[in-house]
């Protein structure tokens, strides 16, 4: 009986340890890119700091944010498969977006050289929402 029930328990943890599934992540291209945010009002999640915000990227390149309760401006572009932002007095960033599952994720490089999520995107509304 108890060879029987280790038995049961080794084929529970094989079972289990076989469905886990490692999520594929894929980086949008410059094309998709363009595509998911241009014309669109779109809520980022920061997972550094837990805060929420909205942005209205226009297909002239401006954008328009509301994040802290307090509205700001800058630009926006797309190059080599990596989305740029330039808000108001700092300096612009590119960062790569991708997509794991069904959620979109931008990310940045850490001080060792590593990928880091820093964005999690919920939503992408058609207009300006702000």
């Amino acid at each position: 009986m108890r060879r029987i029930r280790i038995l049961l328990i080794g084929a529970l943890v094989t079972a289990i340890s076989g469905c886990q599934v490692k999520e594929e992540s894929t980086q949008l291209t410059s094309t998709e890119l363009q595509h998911l945010f241009s014309e669109r009002t779109v809520e980022s999640y920061n997972l550094v700091n837990g805060s929420s915000s909205f942005t209205y990227y226009k297909n002239d390149g401006k954008v328009l944010q509301k994040r802290y309760w307090e509205k700001r401006s800058g630009s926006w572009r797309i190059t080599d498969n990596m989305i740029c932002l330039q808000m108001e007095h700092k300096s612009e960033s590119c960062r790569a977006v991708y997509l794991e599952g069904d959620r979109y994720y931008k990310y940045r490089t850490d001080d060792q050289g590593q990928p880091q999520k820093i964005i999690r995107y919920r939503q992408f509304l058609t207009g300006n929402r702000i």
